[in-house]
Order: structure tokens, then sequence, then C-alpha cells
């Protein structure tokens, strides 16, 4: 289970980053909620859709999403994996994190077998204030201000 589970959390990274728009959704439970800081709280696959669209992918911007030291609780059919992550982007003058931070996410088992995100609450505890190659600055929000003030 711990194995299924973190294939999804990388499923995430891995389809945000290459545009792997029907892969990322299927990381998903049809009901899901993406609380992304700064923008609107998503719920369900087509609000998740929407928020993918607007989200930079290769080739227009390269960065990846890198999940760091999971720490996974199941209990039967439903899973809580505690996480941080740092997001490596191109800047000029080479890669740099753009931000890390923590993950708190719920997963639960589907009827087919496959664990699928339920909630994902990312929190940014710092990020950098000028925009990657081929992307925008964060979106403004009492987060983003919070990062860049510990910065």
């Amino acid at each position: 289970d711990e194995q299924a589970i973190l294939d999804t959390l990388y499923g995430y990274g891995r389809g945000l980053d290459y545009g792997l728009e029907d892969a990322w959704i299927d990381c998903w439970t049809e009901d899901a909620i993406l609380d992304w800081p700064g923008r609107a709280l998503m719920h369900g696959h087509a609000e998740l859709r929407a928020g993918f669209r607007n989200h930079t992918h290769a080739p227009q911007a390269w960065h990846k999403h890198v999940l760091v030291e999971p720490r996974i609780t199941i209990e039967g059919d439903r899973a809580t994996v505690r996480s941080m992550y740092a997001r490596l982007d191109r800047y000029t003058e080479g890669p740099k994190i753009r931000a890390f931070g923590r993950y708190r996410d719920t997963l639960v088992r589907c009827a087919d077998g496959k664990w699928r995100l339920k909630e994902r609450y990312p929190e940014i505890e710092s990020i950098r204030k000028e925009a990657p190659i081929g992307a925008e600055s964060f979106p403004d929000s009492p987060e983003a201000r919070k990062a860049l003030a510990a910065t």
C-alpha cells in the first residue's frame, strides 16, 4: 500500500511538470479538494482540470515538484501523508529552488484499488520573489506574503 500511495504522490508532480493532464487527474478522487495558496479552492475533477490548465508545464516552463520525506499513516482504506516539497525552476543564472514547504494530504483507496488524493493542502514556507523562466510570480496571498517575509 505504501508504494501505491507513493506512486500517486509522485504522479502528481510528474503530471504537473510534464503536462500529463489525464494522468494528473487520475491522481484525484472525483470529489477531491486542492487548496493551492493564492488561488481559489478547487473541488472536483472539473475545477482541478481548470487549475491544471492554468499551471505551467514543460516545455513552456521547466520545473520539478520534488517530494521529500513522506510520512504515511494508513488506516484501512484511508491514508494521511505529511511530507515536504521543493519546487525547482529555471532562472537566467541556472536552476534554483523556487519554493519549499509541506503537503498535508489525505488519500483513499478507490474501488479500482488505486490510491487517490482526496485532499491536498500545500503550505508554502519560503518562496523566491522573482519569477522563473516561462512562469509568473506566485499569486499574492497571505501565505505568499508570509513566506516572502521569512526569506
